[in-house]
């Protein structure tokens, strides 16, 4: 049902049925097929960091998802986040708090939001999170990412499988990215099963354990092999961070398991201390910024990266090709 309307609906786009706005600078995008699991928020903050080391100021547009009430919110103007998880949403706050000098905007119209930035901030460019399916806001560079464990499922749309947009669309991205990868082989295997097209770029990258940090932003390096931990989470795939948490050298002894983007309650706190049994509790840093202001331990977040194993050449080439297109002031 989702992938035929998905269809419909890039077609009347195409057609010119529906317009798409434009703003004046280059928007690159990243998004995905599937319904989160794909690593979207470490592929842009990589992409930002890099931009910035080009001399590109970069603002972030993001729907904001999970957060209360609607319009247009400044998250960030570059110096951290300036409005909690519950008004900015948990993942532009995670990137307002990792991206110094990069301001991040949330609203339903990523278009609204980035002519918002505009009327504030000058700006070189914008990276559109998860944005493949906002055809609204035309964009310059359209980066798909494939999470390797499950690449596109079963092919079926919501609520029949996994998708929320038909495997078809994957031809109207420019570039490719298999993530978490366990292998190149098994990316590259991955990758032969989406019907994308031969000769645009295509990427590999897995996700990396950096080190631990505490909701003050400091961070401490990962221990040795065979700590105990307890952990908890509250994503599109909860038990990768669970295998993330056992590849760093955890022995996790008791896992929760809550829904994406669940905003956590004092009640929820009492069941964590309960299943910790007095052991380091670990959680993921989007779930470290829905945590209520005070829980009652202390609170840990592994923080992961994204490592290319192979086409980051190409990728950036085709940004960096892009922006000088379009231009910039």
């Amino acid at each position: 049902m989702i992938g035929t309307l998905a269809r419909a609906r890039r077609a009347l786009y195409a057609w010119g049925a529906i317009r798409s706005e434009s703003l004046p600078r280059p928007v690159v995008s990243i998004g995905n097929l599937a319904a989160g699991g794909a690593g979207k928020t470490p592929h842009v903050m990589f992409v930002a960091k890099w931009l910035l080391e080009q001399g590109v100021k970069v603002a972030v547009l993001s729907r904001g998802y999970g957060r209360r009430g609607g319009g247009v919110i400044w998250v960030s103007h570059g110096e951290g986040p300036v409005v909690p998880a519950s008004s900015g949403g948990d993942e532009p706050v995670l990137l307002a708090a990792s991206l110094p000098g990069v301001p991040v905007i949330v609203g339903e119209s990523r278009a609204e939001a980035g002519k918002e930035c505009l009327r504030r901030r000058n700006v070189d460019a914008f990276l559109l999170d998860d944005g493949f399916q906002h055809l609204s806001l035309r964009r310059d560079a359209d980066i798909l990412l494939v999470d390797a464990g499950r690449g596109l499922g079963n092919r079926l749309s919501l609520p029949f499988g996994p998708l929320r947009d038909s495997p078809s669309s994957a031809g109207f991205a420019d570039a490719l990215i298999i993530t978490k990868c366990a292998s190149l082989e098994q990316g590259k295997a991955v990758a032969g099963g989406i019907p994308f097209p031969s000769g645009r770029p295509r990427a590999f990258t897995r996700v990396v354990p950096r080190s631990i940090v505490g909701r003050d932003g400091m961070e401490t390096p990962l221990p040795g092999a065979g700590e105990e931990v307890a952990a908890f989470c509250g994503l599109a795939r909860n038990m990768s961070f669970s295998e993330t948490l056992r590849e760093a050298g955890y022995v996790v002894r008791k896992f929760i398991e809550f829904g994406d983007h669940h905003a956590y309650r004092e009640r929820d706190v009492e069941r964590i201390l309960a299943s910790a049994e007095g052991m380091p509790v670990l959680t993921t840093e989007k779930d470290l910024v829905r945590l209520p202001p005070s829980p009652r331990f202390e609170a840990r977040a592994m923080r992961v990266g994204v490592e290319f194993l192979e086409g980051w050449e190409a990728v950036s080439g085709l940004i960096l090709e892009r922006l000088a297109r379009t231009g910039r002031p």
